[in-house]
């Protein structure tokens, strides 16, 4: 027996039994299929043997007659050609086209999918400060750097969704007009295009180059902190952040100084914010530029607070800064971003920015 090592002891709830049965016939069947399927692409690409779409409905499965597995269950003759076909006279071909009704439906059916997909993004978005449920967007910015980031993620969502609508649109013209039952021939051999392979290559890495480019541009930005007008040092602990003004003394010639405890929701006064609300909030004047030290006294935590752009990871012994203009008023909350132990929930940040004369106030009690 080895000394000191900790014993696994299986203490899982009654309750996880059944699903733990249920995982077990998951994985089971997870394995059958990979088999399945590597056989299946073995029989095909090996042995040139057409493999039926639905086997277990196919009496004759393991026979030779391919005519057989043709009548039953094939759709198109691309596996019954052996080599590649004699040349068509595709412009002799009849257009088949989609009956107007069809069109028509489908159409319809688009539009009152975007109708309810917009509706449900952007209709019931408020103006927010601070999480809320069922929150689809960002919160109110409150700072430059946030403000460009919202407005490269819009920019961003605009050309996918572009591209969202005309991949589907592609997609789901293929499928309606080139079914089985209207295309008679289906030609494997007929199915490659240079000028589109290399079209729909080189536009997608034009697409990611365009927004690495922005994306780097502001990452780089946001990194890079000068013009400091004051400092706020902050050290993680489990499960609490603590405060330090350098730039100010208190009556003993200290740095002020202070820890912020979630506030338990006993102790919840009508208005505040479960999990969210402080007993002592970081005030900082609007207006400022602020530099955040942040660092950590025990294991890593991140200081995050989504409304101005911030997110810093804490590391115990190293030393961490990003930094925030606040241009207006008001409460911001945020919470620890890196899992740090069992109350890692209850480390919520709030970050209160109040005119110049409430800072010098707040200091001079302090």
């Amino acid at each position: 027996m080895l000394q000191g090592m900790p014993r696994r002891i299986s203490d899982y709830p009654d309750g996880f039994a059944g699903w733990n049965l249920v995982s077990s016939f998951g994985s089971i069947i997870s394995v059958a299929a990979t088999w399945l399927f590597l056989y299946i692409v073995y029989k095909q690409l090996v042995e040139g043997k057409a493999v039926s779409r639905y086997y277990w409905l196919t009496s004759q499965f393991y026979t030779d007659t391919l005519q057989t597995l043709l009548n039953r269950s094939y759709d198109s003759i691309e596996w019954a050609i052996n080599s590649p076909p004699k040349p068509h006279s595709f412009v002799s071909l009849p257009l088949q086209s989609m009956p107007f009704t069809a069109v028509k439906s489908l159409s319809f059916l688009s539009a009152a999918f975007f109708l309810t997909l917009t509706s449900t993004l952007f209709i019931g978005v408020e103006n927010c400060d601070a999480p809320r449920p069922w929150g689809l967007y960002f919160q109110d910015s409150a700072s430059p750097q946030m403000e460009a980031l919202v407005e490269l993620h819009d920019n961003i969502m605009f050309y996918l969704t572009i591209i969202l609508f005309a991949v589907g649109w592609i997609l789901t013209s293929i499928v309606v007009k080139f079914v089985f039952t209207k295309s008679a021939i289906s030609n494997k051999y007929v199915s490659h295009g240079t000028l589109i392979e290399l079209i729909w290559t080189v536009t997608p890495g034009l697409i990611l180059i365009f927004i690495a480019f922005t994306s780097f541009k502001l990452l780089y930005l946001m990194d890079e902190v000068s013009d400091i007008n004051m400092t706020l040092y902050i050290e993680g602990h489990q499960w609490y952040w603590s405060y330090q003004y350098p730039d100010f003394l208190d009556n003993d010639g200290e740095f002020i100084e202070y820890d912020s405890y979630l506030v338990p929701e006993a102790d919840l006064e009508d208005g505040a914010l479960r999990m969210l609300d402080v007993d002592e909030r970081v005030i900082i004047p609007e207006i400022t530029h602020v530099r955040f030290i942040v660092t950590s006294g025990d294991v890593i935590h991140s200081y995050a607070c989504p409304a101005l752009g911030i997110k810093a990871d804490a590391y115990p012994g190293r030393l961490n800064q990003a930094s925030a203009l606040i241009n207006r008023e008001g409460t911001f909350y945020g919470q620890c971003s890196e899992i740090c132990g069992i109350l890692h929930s209850s480390m919520p940040i709030s970050i209160e920015s109040v005119s110049l004369e409430k800072f010098l106030l707040f200091l001079w009690e302090k």
